[in-house]
């Protein structure tokens, strides 16, 4: 009998240190709790999918200072790392900064669909590691081929980023007769639901079960969804993923004998708090500049700006809402402006911290401004309006923004247009009224409209920006945008109005 044990991470988005940074206190969470849980021999591979480089005001912070070698990257030697992949968002600050993280592992970084035109990252598309039992394991990487419409361009230069199925098909082909196990590990995740096996979306953007069916990988490490799976087949593929920020890790052991694989079993392992002591004084120093950094004070509101659910805000607005939305107005000079929420925001106190800002906003969005007009404005409130389901008076969220993953983010609030949404007609004709200046906006009348990045990108369901004109670009991260302006009004006042009307 012969034994592989794999120790897989994933979405770890910059959470390195035992917290939150929604306050100073320690948690079960993190990247060096989790490498000190590690227990690894010559028959172990410990494996990252990516999404690991950004996402907290740890790697906040570290992106606008100088440094030559990526914390991250000594500590996943030193927690023992075999192999990586890359994820959407480690690319969002940059090349040299993905460098620093790169070309200072002791991993392979495996990324079959990402092609380095420098030739100085390392990058490979797949890897053959023969265990210390005799065991041989194929190892190909791959990612989403949606960073192309998401990350800004002058990111990607040095990339060419590929389809991801025609990418790895011809690595699966060439490994599957080689190998006595082959691992597929994916930054991103599954199109249809689990459990029904309904199809939940049309885009390439997680094509994870049309792997499974179409290749016949024995394990598939997947990311980018933070949904937990484990101790899971699909076509006959065992499948697991883990959710964000270093909360959980998967623990996955195989048996092999007789020339085939006997038996898979894994499991989501709960995150002890123990952090790996040499890297938490190692990097002490700077993890303490960081929560000094977030303390710094950086303005006043006239009133608190705290969340209630999602719903709720869904439903009546939200001041929140509305404070991000008058940011946006103000870089852009644009008419009218769209914002969302992460599925987690802290909100505000009267006392604005940038803590309270990069727990509030964590993306490092820039903005963008189109030209829109009524048509497409009403087909992106009818999207919005989507986000509900009524029921014989009941509202629900629509299981569209909870399956299979959580998306609370792809519900946008919008300022400067009163709307109207009646919950009770059927979906796709809910909006009954677009208000700019007092009166009911005509077909003809362009207006300029500004939201993240993100959104602009045709992401969540709005693909109709895509046929939208580019006004203008504003490329300095929402985080940033929010502390200047912060800068510039100290006493800030909030724009309270309310510009949803929900009929029920």
């Amino acid at each position: 009998m012969k034994n592989l044990k794999i120790y897989f991470t994933s979405d770890l988005h910059g959470y390195v240190y035992p917290t939150d940074y929604v306050d100073k206190s320690e948690k079960n969470i993190g990247l060096l709790n989790i490498i000190n849980q590690f227990e690894k021999d010559g028959n172990t591979l410990i494996i990252d999918a990516g999404d690991t480089i950004q996402g907290s005001p740890f790697t906040n912070y570290l992106s606008n200072t100088e440094f030559d070698v990526h914390p991250i990257a000594t500590i996943f030697n030193e927690g023992g790392y075999d192999y990586i992949t890359l994820g959407n968002h480690d690319f969002n600050y940059g090349y040299d900064y993905l460098k620093k993280y790169l070309c200072n592992l002791d991993a392979k970084c495996l990324c079959a669909n990402v092609d380095d035109k420098t030739n100085e990252l390392g990058i490979l598309p797949y890897d053959i590691k023969t265990l210390e039992n005799g065991l041989k394991v194929g190892i190909i990487g791959f990612t989403t081929d949606f960073i192309n419409i998401w990350e800004r361009a002058e990111n990607l230069t040095n990339f060419s980023i590929n389809d991801t199925l025609s990418s790895i098909k011809p690595y699966y082909n060439e490994l599957k007769d080689k190998v006595d196990v082959l691992i597929g590990v994916y930054h991103g995740g599954f199109e249809y639901d689990l459990d029904s096996h309904k199809k939940l979306s049309d885009t390439k953007e997680n094509i994870a079960y049309k792997i499974c069916n179409e290749l016949q990988f024995d394990l598939l490490l997947t990311g980018h969804q933070h949904m937990e799976i484990s101790d899971t087949d699909l076509h006959s593929t065992h499948i697991v993923q883990t959710p964000h920020n270093g909360s959980k890790f998967i623990e996955l052991n195989l048996e092999f004998e007789d020339n085939k694989i006997q038996k898979i079993t894994s499991k989501l392992n709960d995150v002890t708090l123990n952090p790996n002591k040499n890297m938490y004084e190692k990097f002490l120093p700077l993890e303490e500049k960081v929560q000094q950094w977030l303390d710094t004070p950086v303005g006043f509101l006239d009133t608190t700006l705290q969340p209630t659910s999602h719903l709720d805000m869904a439903l009546n607005g939200s001041p929140l809402a509305n404070f991000i939305n008058q940011i946006q107005l103000d870089a852009s000079n644009a008419n009218i402006a769209c914002t969302s929420f992460a599925n987690v925001i802290k909100g505000f106190e009267t006392n604005v911290t940038v803590r309270d800002i990069l727990s509030t906003y964590p993306y490092p969005n820039t903005l963008v401004v189109l030209e829109v007009n009524r048509k497409c404005l009403k087909l992106a409130l009818e999207r919005c309006a989507s986000y509900f389901d009524y029921n014989n008076g009941d509202v629900a969220i629509s299981d569209t923004f909870l399956k299979p993953k959580v998306e609370h983010y792809n519900y946008d609030y919008f300022a400067n247009i009163d709307y109207t949404i009646d919950i009770t007609k059927e979906v796709g004709n809910r909006v009954t009224s677009i208000m700019y200046n007092g009166s009911e906006l005509d077909e003809d009348t362009n207006l300029t409209l500004v939201m993240n990045n993100y959104r602009a990108s045709d992401a969540g369901g709005y693909e109709f920006y895509t046929d939208c004109k580019v006004v203008k670009e504003v490329l300095i991260e929402m985080p940033d945008l929010i502390i200047d302006y912060f800068k510039n009004n100290k006493n800030v006042i909030v724009d309270k109005s309310k510009y949803l009307t929900i009929v029920s």
